[in-house]
């Protein structure tokens, strides 16, 4: 359970102290720039690849510990990914993710301070 967390985080630690090069798309000051991994309205675009490793990674924790079905828990991670993505850059998300590794040491069933407000409209909207 805290493993894949630790998983996502430790990939965006060693992403975050490297430059986050291999993480960044040419496109990425491009807010009008789609991809299928995002939504038209998102300001920042996060690498697909990203966005599938935070999405995996977080639905495999929801599922662990709210006892999600695959489908609400992922429909809830890809919301809280879109969330970020209209408020932070990528390098701000993962500094965010980062943060959130060391709240979760503390506490590995409780939802991280630093991810809550972008999982608190999800929540609420996902029935």
């Amino acid at each position: 359970m805290v493993r894949s967390i630790r998983a996502l985080s430790i990939t965006l630690t060693v992403a975050s102290t490297v430059g986050c090069s291999s993480f960044l798309l040419p496109s990425q000051a491009k807010a009008h720039h789609e991809s299928p991994t995002q939504i038209s309205s998102a300001k920042y675009t996060y690498n697909p690849q990203l966005v599938r490793l935070y999405t995996y990674e977080c639905t495999k924790k929801l599922r662990e510990v709210k006892g999600d079905t695959a489908d609400k828990a992922s429909q809830i991670c890809q919301c809280s990914i879109s969330q970020m993505q209209q408020q932070h850059s990528q390098v701000q998300a993962i500094q965010i993710f980062t943060k959130a590794q060391a709240s979760i040491k503390n506490d590995p069933k409780a939802m991280p301070p630093e991810l809550s407000p972008y999982f608190t409209p999800c929540i609420s909207t996902s029935g």
